[in-house]
């Protein structure tokens, strides 16, 4: 008899163990709504590893609610409670989903979702405005993985991972995320620009290649890809597949002085000089102060005069009638340099490789009043 009244009692205590928890649920409950979250922080995260109530959706809930309010908070005295506390919401929502059979909570913690992933977003762009890629990425992150707990896809927040994963100098995780935005077909063009970009910062120019062009397949007239690919081509040394593309840039932006200005540079890398002068004639036409074109132009006739003069002063004595003519048309070259160089110098003050340059070419034409003012400045 007293063995078994014993037990009856030891039962009570048991029961009384497993009461006291879910008590401990109830109290976090009613703290939140008082807005003590402090205290419900405490009761909760206590109810959640009692074997009564670990595996109780109703628990899982209301840890997710609190942590959410402590996220949520905008009065700043929950900041140093927990700095993590909208992942945590996160997980325990997650939890909540998984012992909950019924899905009696279902309506309920989904509006709780799409706010914390509100919250994420915002924080995202305030890391990405910030220039915090690492701390955007990982807000953008967590924006997607509640998505996929509904087996959803956001795209927006995946795209956003690349753009982060790009500047944070992370091309692994920018390449995971932009594919899959490509494999959904998100009609974005900068998907393919920076998917581009961080495989060639791994090193695969080819695939950076394929990339661009699948792109260009969908955007055909989108001039940041066609430009991308000519940066590629220019980077890779593939000067003909260069020119073609760039080409391809002007036909769609022929008011762009910069694309003629890389023609004429591509123009002088495989010793098209005359087609050279052509291009950066015209990226001058469009914009008279373009500093690296003139410079550009300029260049051309003062390095074809140097080799005229190097040329004609080779020439044995006997040979004068040579060496005049070869001397007429370097000095003609200059002469078609001077105005670009002056130019330069007009831009550029300072410019210590453009005077040096124009000191050469005034000296070679005798033009020494113009020496002597340049001289003295």
């Amino acid at each position: 008899m007293k063995k078994l009244l014993i037990l009856l009692i030891a039962g009570i205590f048991i029961n009384m163990g497993g009461y006291a928890q879910k008590n401990k649920r109830t109290s976090a409950f009613m703290y939140n709504k008082n807005k003590q979250y402090e205290k419900a922080k405490i009761a909760i995260d206590e109810a959640i590893v009692h074997p009564k109530t670990e595996k109780d959706a109703r628990t899982w809930m209301y840890r997710g609610v609190i942590y959410y309010n402590i996220a949520n908070d905008s009065s700043g005295v929950m900041q140093n409670l927990e700095n993590n506390a909208a992942e945590t919401a996160v997980k325990s929502f997650a939890k909540a989903k998984e012992y909950d059979e019924k899905d009696e909570f279902q309506g309920e913690r989904a509006i709780y979702l799409l706010n914390l992933t509100n919250i994420f977003y915002q924080r995202g762009a305030v890391g990405f405005r910030n220039s915090d890629y690492q701390d955007a990425m990982k807000n953008f992150l967590q924006a997607f993985a509640i998505a996929e707990m509904d087996d959803k896809f956001d795209t927006i927040a995946a795209f956003n991972i690349g753009m982060s994963g790009m500047y944070s100098e992370n091309p692994a995780i920018a390449i995971e995320y932009l594919k899959k935005c490509v494999d959904v077909k998100f009609m974005d063009p900068r998907v393919y620009l920076f998917y581009a970009r961080a495989e060639k910062q791994l090193g695969d120019t080819l695939r950076a290649f394929e990339i661009l062009n699948l792109g260009r397949e969908y955007f055909p007239d989108e001039n940041s890809l066609q430009l991308e690919e000519a940066q590629l081509y220019l980077e890779t040394g593939n000067n003909d597949m260069l020119v073609n593309s760039l080409k391809e840039a002007i036909a769609a932006d022929p008011s762009n002085p910069n694309l003629y200005r890389v023609l004429g540079q591509t123009y002088e890398n495989i010793g098209e000089n005359a087609n050279a002068i052509e291009s950066y004639k015209k990226a001058i036409e469009l914009n008279p102060d373009f500093a690296d074109a003139i410079f550009n132009l300029g260049a051309i006739y003062v390095n074809s005069a140097a080799e005229l003069y190097k040329e004609a002063n080779n020439l044995p004595f006997e040979e004068m009638e040579k060496y005049k003519k070869l001397k007429g048309l370097a000095d003609a070259d200059l002469h078609l340099a001077l105005p670009y160089l002056e130019k330069s110098i007009e831009l550029n003050p300072n410019d210590k490789i453009v005077i040096s340059a124009l000191k050469e070419a005034y000296a070679n034409l005798k033009m020494n009043d113009k020496l002597k003012e340049l001289m003295n400045k």
